[in-house]
């Protein structure tokens, strides 16, 4: 990891040791070697005593050494490429601004050095995707409430909303999101298409074109929003995706499809997989922050009809077909003689009660007694007339 000035037999010293102890000697010679040179290349990364299996790092900070070598580098006033080489994600912000770009090398191999000549000289189009977030800081992890734990156990109480589900969920701002990485050229999308091709089954069709000078790759990306649903979901899922190589100016027809799971959640009243009735919006791009095309599709759903009960909650009974009617006339009809003035509107009642087991509304409401439960149940059911 050492400095690199495009001047014409400059020397690239190193800036830094890998013991995380500070040298000026070193840093002044970098700064030399940098000055008055149009572009610089730093390479920064994580020392082994920083990451390693076995233990946690406890940040996601850079050494502060190199931190400190990039900023007195940058005093130079050169054009600075930060290289960067670590197994798992950094904290960019603030020295990224200091730089012009950066290349994520993450762990190289026996032929790193080859392929990042080959990437910094533009000789190969680099064409990764990141696989996770990078965030602005440690504390906007999802997990971060949570890890390392104690007495041996730590608690994943992240549950669904790992990685992206969290940090698009919840609109956090990152410094680079999930799915992210640019190229040496640039790409559109267009002519979105959606066909259904069975019961909660379909296939979105659209074209991705090369619109830059460089031959390239594209990875298009479908994710899964559900606007409306029972449980609670992370805002949208990756479900599809597709890598497409291009030439300059070329185009590709790209199918992604989507199944029965891809619109799914593991519900622990049905006892499983469970897709509702109802819209779901499918959005297609470069990245989960970066969506170029969008369309709505209607799913049938697979829930099987559950039967009403006393202790079923009054938000399910206003959202059943039949016991939402039911439920209204009821109460309507009792609260005629009831001098506690509470408001029939489905929306309001939902909003305040929607939790409250309809068995419960005896001890709230004067005039309505467990016999009209147990009549309102039974109609519901089917087995006797509306309760009035």
């Amino acid at each position: 990891m050492r400095p690199s000035a495009t001047r014409h037999g400059s020397a690239s010293p190193p800036g830094f040791t890998l013991d995380g102890v500070p040298d000026e000697q070193l840093v002044e010679q970098a700064v030399e070697a940098a000055r008055g040179a149009t572009q610089v290349l730093l390479f920064l990364g994580l020392p082994e005593s920083a990451e390693s299996e076995g233990f946690d790092r406890t940040d996601i900070f850079l050494p502060a050494d190199q931190l400190a070598l990039l900023n007195a580098v940058a005093e130079v006033g050169a054009s600075i490429v930060v290289v960067l080489s670590n197994g798992a994600t950094v904290q960019m912000n603030p020295w990224q601004d200091k730089t012009a770009a950066v290349l994520e090398g993450w762990l190289l191999g026996q032929a790193g050095g080859s392929a990042l000549a080959d990437l910094l000289f533009g000789i190969a189009n680099p064409s990764g995707r990141l696989t996770e977030t990078v965030p602005l800081r440690l504390e906007d992890s999802p997990s971060h409430l949570h890890f390392p734990g104690g007495d041996g156990h730590v608690h994943h109480g992240e549950g669904l909303f790992v990685g992206y589900r969290s940090y698009d969920t919840l609109g956090r701002a990152v410094a680079y999101p999930f799915g992210h990485g640019l190229s040496f050229t640039a790409f559109s999308y267009s002519d979105l298409d959606v066909t259904e091709t069975g019961p909660n089954r379909f296939a979105a069709s659209f074209t991705v074109t090369n619109t830059g000078s460089r031959a390239g790759a594209e990875v298009a990306q479908l994710y899964v929003h559900q606007p409306v649903s029972r449980l609670r979901r992370p805002v949208q899922e990756l479900k599809a995706f597709e890598k497409v190589f291009l030439e300059p100016g070329g185009s590709a027809r790209v199918t992604l499809g989507l199944h029965e799971r891809s619109f799914s959640y593991w519900s622990p009243r049905d006892g499983g997989w469970t897709v509702d009735p109802g819209e779901f919006e499918l959005r297609i791009g470069a990245s989960s922050r970066d969506v170029r095309l969008r369309a709505r599709v209607r799913c049938d759903g697979t829930a099987r009809p559950r039967r009403l009960t006393a202790e079923s909650t009054i938000g399910e009974w206003l959202a059943d077909p039949v016991g939402g009617p039911l439920l209204t006339a009821a109460m309507a009809a009792d609260l005629d003689d009831s001098p506690v003035p509470v408001s029939l509107d489905a929306s309001e009642i939902s909003a305040m009660a929607a939790s409250l087991p309809l068995a419960r509304v005896p001890s709230f409401l004067a005039g309505v007694t467990h016999e009209h439960i147990s009549a309102l149940v039974a109609a519901a059911d089917g087995t006797l007339p509306q309760p009035r």
